[in-house]
């Protein structure tokens, strides 16, 4: 079942917001959009880049990922269906800076991430796949350095 909670707060967004800043989303819609920002953010449910921000739709381009982290860049492989290395947050760079032309590109970190405890205490895996293990481990370079 869908949370009701979600329910209800599309049904205050539509009352709300959306009724309110109408034309804005109609000319999102019509013309695309445009930011000047993108914000590479945690996935924190704390931590929310727009509200942070006060940004409106359109303002700012947001990705988000555990521990707000950019992947050092990696070349293509040579085969070309090859999906062993998927880079959501380099794709996510390349489409703002290629495609939508951002201006500024911000980091945003935030204190007591789950991301970097993860990383800083070295636990056994969360599952057998270890997903998050091994991504926090990109950042052992830096850490090592202070």
């Amino acid at each position: 079942m869908f949370p009701e909670r979600l329910t209800k707060g599309y049904r205050a967004f539509l009352e709300g917001r959306f009724a309110v800043e109408r034309g804005r989303y109609q000319t999102l819609a019509g013309s695309g959009q445009s930011p000047s920002i993108m914000v590479i953010g945690c996935v924190d449910s704390r931590v929310s880049p727009e509200v942070i921000f006060d940004a409106a739709p359109g303002e700012i381009l947001v990705a988000r990922n555990v521990a707000n982290l950019v992947p050092r860049y990696e070349p293509p492989t040579t085969a070309e269906n090859d999906i062993s290395h998927q880079h959501g947050t380099s794709a996510a760079l390349e489409l703002a800076v290629r495609a939508l032309q951002v201006r500024h590109i911000v980091v945003l970190g935030h204190a007591f991430c789950g991301g970097i405890k993860a990383f800083a205490s070295d636990d056994a895996p969360l599952t057998a796949s270890d997903f998050i293990g091994r991504w926090m481990r990109q950042i052992a370079p830096a850490a090592e350095a202070i």
